[in-house]
């Protein structure tokens, strides 16, 4: 099986992404589903890998990506 990559942030004032990674990674969780949780804000590089994988320049956290398919 592929690696499972979540794409968040520990830096966001939006409420709406905080709920959402928190969602994303409870459900995860519950289904022991193991994964990376990858943190754009370390790293601008991570931020334009997000996007590229998502195929959007302006997409935000949280997104999947399971191996090279993204996911949403």
């Amino acid at each position: 099986m592929s690696t499972l990559k979540v794409y968040s942030t520990s830096v966001t004032g939006s409420r709406e992404i905080k709920s959402q990674q928190s969602e994303v990674t409870r459900i995860l969780d519950g289904k022991n589903i193991k994964y990376e949780l990858v943190d754009i804000s370390q790293d601008n590089a991570l931020r334009e890998e997000m996007r590229a994988k998502a195929g959007n320049p302006k997409a935000i956290p949280p997104q999947i990506v399971n191996g090279d398919q993204y996911c949403g």
